[in-house]
């Protein structure tokens, strides 16, 4: 072939923090109806190189400065099975500098037009002033990869073979990527759907795949259009506490995304984000009491959020360090400290009935909860705590031991356990109180192995496989019929269902976290756990995961996070299936009716939770040693060098 061994495409770039680029290739192998007797399928070749110097590969705190890159079809679909390896998708999660990533694209049959979409992210996670560069090359050869020079850099971006007219490259930003695509109706009326990242994360890169399975959906909505944003200001900022992150969003809403058309709104927090979106719905709600009143809330969704904190489901060292601030006001809340507007830590306060009452008129409340390998937020803490523990200990019993997991025991048995004193044949749908007692007990006992399992892997483990993950095997990717079940538990649970509360909460008929009284870490999750329960209805869904379940369970990348996929799917089966705007959703044939109650107010809101709506100085919401290291690590970086060469 003419062009044998020479460049066809080269670009350099960059990205920092939470961008990322998409090279969308496009080839005709030929025109018209009729197949050329000459017509070649010999492959294309891409390299992506990480140009950044080699002293940075260490520099964690500037960084880290790896690169993502994934190469698949355009046609790829999770769902199918794939027959030919050679439609295989490819991708390298950990491009560290200077190194290569070297795939093939096979044009392995004969068909008109090819299409390949080539994406490349940044893996920084700590400083958003620093970038990754990064060169893009395409070859008709492995050999044609090797030297630059045969295309020449003034050609930059551009296809500079003339032997291969029918190839076309499309270079999309971040910006672009994460644009509303074109209505497919003349209606003018949106859903806004909002994401919101975790501690430490972004929108734009760890929730790009969330974002365009969610716009696959439009069609079942020929009346209205999806809007999918998120806030990107809250990277590098997620230690200074809810509050500054919670008005962030929740300003953002306001001032940048609300408009007339507007007239539905969804909210998706993985995370910490699910405790941002909460504070940002409150606080919606007491400055802008007309907005929900305007604007249908449609879904609530959190996915792993530490909605009961994380005070002691995690080891000592753990709880020393968010006492300590280590992760600035972000730990402090999530440790249950009292904050220091009141003796209340601030997710009691959160938990307010005349705040979350809101949540009262959202359509759906779902919780998305990872069982096992999530070593940031514990079971107990994303699911509201309240769960049929023997059940789910029986369902992953053969997945861990099968796994040989060395903290596993078998499950409880109920026969074993004190008898449920509730005979109330109404009260069947409850939570049976051997159950809650076998789980309620263990919690209180760290020493016990199957409670540890269930509540938390380890956190050094599960901050390293943030960029580092455990990636699937081929099978994976080539036969979804091979791949273990996901949801393990599904259920709608109500504030009946849930078991008689713990002795030590009451007193009298009050229960004592509403008075003064201090309260230990463990009563104030099961009191604030009890508040969000109050008159509403969650849907729980229980999924099993493989490490790292944190990030798998948004496919933070999109194969490297694979095992993620089933719980996109369901999200979004679940929740942006069709406009069921009146029809109540049913689960196990149960129906959930819309709680019709007014949300009022009758104390001026800047009184009564002048906590809530106060701007506090900047001073007051503290960065922790990672954000102070690295900003140091920066500053001092740029007096000497500079990292963006």
């Amino acid at each position: 072939m003419e062009g044998d061994n020479k460049l066809i495409y080269f670009n350099k770039s960059s990205i920092k923090l939470g961008e990322l680029e998409r090279y969308v290739i496009t080839y005709d192998l030929y025109q018209g109806d009729d197949i050329p007797a000459d017509i070649r399928l010999d492959s294309i070749w891409v390299k992506i190189k990480n140009t950044t110097k080699l002293s940075y590969k260490a520099a964690y705190l500037l960084g880290p400065f790896i690169l993502y890159c994934d190469v698949r079809a355009k046609d790829y679909e999770n769902s199918r099975k794939i027959i030919s390896s050679m439609d295989k998708p490819v991708f390298q999660p950990n491009l560290q500098a200077q190194q290569n990533f070297l795939t093939e694209l096979s044009l392995h049959e004969i068909k008109p037009r090819y299409v390949w979409i080539v994406d490349v992210a940044s893996q920084i996670i700590f400083n958003k002033e620093t970038k990754v560069n990064f060169e893009i090359s395409i070859g008709s050869s492995k050999a044609s990869l090797k030297k630059r020079t045969r295309c020449d850099d003034t050609s930059s971006g551009k296809v500079c073979n003339t032997s291969f007219i029918g190839l076309s490259v499309q270079r999309l930003t971040t910006a672009e990527i994460w644009e509303v695509p074109p209505a497919i109706s003349l209606s003018q009326k949106s859903h806004l759907v909002i994401l919101t990242h975790g501690f430490q994360s972004n929108v734009s890169a760890d929730m790009a795949y969330m974002m365009e399975e969610i716009y696959k959906s439009q069609m079942n909505f020929p009346n209205e259009r999806l809007v999918i944003k998120g806030y990107m200001k809250n990277i590098c900022e997620t230690e200074k506490g809810i509050k500054f992150l919670g008005i962030g969003l929740a300003n953002y809403i306001i001032n940048e995304l609300y408009d007339d058309s507007v007239e539905k709104i969804s909210f998706i927090g993985h995370s910490l984000g699910g405790l941002i979106q909460t504070f940002a719905i409150c606080y919606i709600k007491t400055k802008h009491a007309d907005f929900f009143k305007k604007v249908q809330p449609v879904n609530f969704i959190s996915l792993a959020s530490p909605l009961l904190g994380i005070a002691t489901g995690t080891p000592n060292y753990v709880k020393m360090s968010l006492s300590m601030g280590i992760i600035g006001t972000t730990g402090q809340e999530l440790g249950l400290k009292d904050t220091t507007y009141s003796d209340k830590p601030l997710l009691y306060m959160l938990s307010d009935e005349s705040l979350i009452n809101v949540l009262f008129q959202f359509k759906r409340r779902t919780l998305y909860i990872n069982a096992i390998n999530d070593g940031i937020v514990p079971l107990y803490s994303s699911s509201l705590l309240f769960l049929d523990y023997s059940q789910l200990l029986q369902k992953l019993a053969g997945e861990i031991t099968s796994s040989c997991d060395p903290f596993f025991q078998p499950p409880v048995d109920p026969r074993k356990a004190p008898p449920n004193q509730n005979n109330n044949d109404s009260d069947n749908n409850k939570i049976s109180t051997s159950s809650w007692n076998t789980f309620w007990k263990s919690k209180g006992n760290q020493s016990n192995k199957k409670s540890k399992r269930l509540m938390n892997t380890s956190v050094i483990k599960s901050m390293k496989s943030v960029v580092l993950p455990p990636c699937p095997d081929p099978e994976f990717f080539l036969n979804p019929d091979a791949r273990a079940t996901t949801i393990i538990h599904d259920k709608i649970y109500t504030e009946k269902d849930l078991p008689p509360p713990s002795s030590t909460l009451y007193e009298g008929t009050t229960l004592k976290g509403d008075d003064k009284t201090k309260k230990t870490r463990k009563e104030m999750e099961e009191i604030i756990a009890r508040r969000w329960h109050k008159g509403m209805d969650w849907r729980k869904v229980v999924v099993s995961l493989k490490p790292d379940a944190h990030n798998n369970i948004i496919v933070r990348r999109r194969f490297a996070n694979a095992y993620g996929w089933p719980v996109i799917d369901h999200l979004v089966a679940t929740h942006f299936k069709r406009d069921d705007s009146d029809t109540p959703q049913k689960l196990n044939n149960r129906s959930i009716e819309e709680d019709t109650r007014t949300v009022t107010n009758s104390v001026e809101p800047n009184k009564l939770f002048s906590w809530l709506t106060k701007i506090e100085d900047p001073g007051a919401y503290r960065g922790g040693l990672v954000s102070t290291a690295s900003h140091f690590a920066s500053s001092w970086i740029s007096k000497h060098s500079s990292v963006t060469d």
